[in-house]
């Protein structure tokens, strides 16, 4: 099972669900909640060092879980740049036992975690990351 020092229990009514064609298959996620430099995937914290002027920069993460078995499957991970309207975001999960993330994307975003989060999910599932 996946852990992750922000994982708290939330009720399902505040997580976001994807809909598909099957309402057994997709992904869903927790609320977006803030985390630390320290916390997050060396992958995401590389796409910061040419931005480490804008001090603004929020990092936030989301627990993603199957919709199926209700299972975690990974992390979204999202660095928000309020002052350039801009984020990056990454799928982090632990695959044959290394912790591994989808490519760092950076793309226009307004100061919106949730929004941020959906974004990433939508390039994550057109790659084959999530369902």
């Amino acid at each position: 099972m996946l852990l992750h020092p922000n994982d708290e229990l939330r009720p399902l009514a505040n997580a976001a669900v994807i809909e598909t064609d099957d309402d057994d298959h997709g992904t869903y996620w927790t609320p977006a909640v803030p985390m630390t430099l320290r916390e997050a995937h060396s992958n995401l914290i590389s796409q910061l060092p040419p931005r480490l002027g804008f001090h603004r920069i929020r990092l936030m993460t989301a627990c993603a879980y199957d919709v199926a078995s209700g299972s975690p499957v990974g992390y979204f991970e999202i660095a928000l740049d309020p002052d350039n309207a801009q984020a990056c975001g990454v799928f982090r999960t632990i695959f044959e036992g290394e912790d591994i993330t989808s490519k760092p994307v950076w793309f226009p975003c307004e100061n919106d975690a949730e929004l941020a989060v959906e974004k990433v999910f939508q390039m994550t599932q057109a790659d084959g990351w999530v369902l």
